[in-house]
């Protein structure tokens, strides 16, 4: 398994695969047809938000910095959009719909995938 080349990007996987985890949780809770707390969800999306920011200074700021930085930045940019959307709807609702929850963990996973494997060819 290739580690990103940059500090940066390697401190943006680490800090991704802990959103990962604690985004599993919390979509296995909701499965079992449970709410956790907004602020674990706040907490969760801080993570991966801060782990995108990183990748994406890491792309800009190294020269050596892993190509499939790019395509995982497309996927983090998408699982950020749902992930906001899944904010708003349990703001509103007070629950949230299970595939859409299903959609932002896809998308999640196929970020650290991207970020591990690089872009499927």
């Amino acid at each position: 398994m290739p580690l990103p080349e940059s500090p940066l990007a390697t401190a943006a996987l680490f800090i991704l695969a802990g959103a990962v985890a604690v985004g599993g949780l919390t979509a296995y809770v909701r499965l079992a047809e449970k709410n956790t707390p907004v602020d674990v969800g706040l907490l969760h999306g801080g993570a991966g938000l801060t782990a995108a920011l990183l990748l994406l200074v890491s792309l800009f700021r190294d020269n050596t910095a892993n190509p499939n930085a790019a395509p995982t930045l497309g996927f983090l940019a998408l699982t950020i959009l749902a992930g906001i959307t899944l904010y708003y709807l349990i703001r509103r609702r007070g629950l949230l719909p299970k595939t859409l929850v299903l959609i932002h963990a896809l998308l999640a996973v196929s970020a650290v995938h991207t970020l591990l494997r690089g872009w499927p060819t």
